[in-house]
């Protein structure tokens, strides 16, 4: 109802503008009533985060996230789309989509090559190891091996930032150009071809039950915010929900949002552990 009736006032405005512009300056996919279709990928295969259901549609927290962002920003509908990871970064930076969820960190490639968000969460890695490891910490894993990382993943950059405050621990990150699926990633450290992945408890919980076995959770070892990838030509788009997102962290629904998909408050969490950003 909110859209129809800002589609109303802005029809009005559309008009005064082309009478004192004398052009054409609407955008292809915005209509006549002035809301513009926002297209944003999803990544596939990261849940709980976000990922395709049974039927192929899109789910997860990002989801809850983004449909809470649209109810506040009338200007805007937003149409959904879930990808792989590489074809969505690949589609956003061409233009295809305007812009992409899937608990990306802020990394410098990536503001290179893209608009990003204000954090809309925070995610926090843990390390996931066979049963009865002795490993429960990243000290713990002096001389031993991650399970591979590709360098476009923020986890790569967080566990480099990790390894340079920490120079007498020594953990050999292997690199890919292809990020694993998650199963594969614990069927390698469960069958002993690497000692951990590094990843978040939720993303181990999102897939346990399809493993067959049971892996150990340590505790959370480190943490950093999730931010939204947009197109370069998205500026509007990036400050207003920018400030959606300020607000909805300030009126409870996202920490809210944290505490149903996470069972905590990440935003509170985040404090606690330094890692929040205002």
């Amino acid at each position: 109802m909110k859209k129809r009736i800002v589609a109303a006032i802005a029809s009005v405005l559309v008009i005064g503008s082309l009478s004192a512009c004398g052009s054409g300056s609407a955008q292809g996919n915005t209509n006549s009533g002035g809301v513009k279709t926002i297209k944003i990928a999803l990544e596939s295969q990261d849940p709980p985060y976000s990922y395709a259901d049974n039927n192929g549609k899109p789910a997860g927290f990002d989801l809850a996230v983004l449909k809470e962002l649209d109810k506040k920003l009338p200007q805007y509908s937003f149409e959904y789309s879930v990808q792989d990871y590489e074809t969505a970064l690949v589609g956003v930076k061409q233009g295809k989509y305007d812009a992409l969820i899937g608990a990306f960190f802020k990394t410098k490639a990536r503001a290179e090559q893209y608009l990003l968000s204000t954090p809309y969460n925070y995610y926090f890695m843990n390390l996931i190891v066979p049963e009865g490891s002795p490993i429960n910490s990243l000290k713990d894993m002096n001389g031993k091996t991650l399970d591979p990382i590709v360098p476009t993943d923020g986890r790569y950059l967080a566990i480099h930032d990790w390894l340079k405050r920490n120079p007498k621990v020594k953990i050999t990150v292997p690199e890919v150009s292809n990020q694993s699926t998650f199963q594969d990633m614990f069927n390698s450290v469960h069958d002993g071809t690497y000692d951990a992945v590094y990843l978040s408890k939720a993303q181990y919980e999102g897939v346990a039950s399809t493993l067959g076995y049971k892996m150990k959770v340590t505790g959370i070892v480190d943490g950093a915010g999730t931010v939204v990838l947009y197109n370069k030509e998205q500026k509007d788009l990036q400050g207003a929900i920018d400030k959606q997102i300020d607000s909805l962290i300030s009126d409870g629904t996202l920490p809210k949002l944290t505490q149903k998909w996470f069972k905590q408050d990440n935003f509170a969490l985040a404090k606690k552990l330094d890692v929040f950003q205002s």
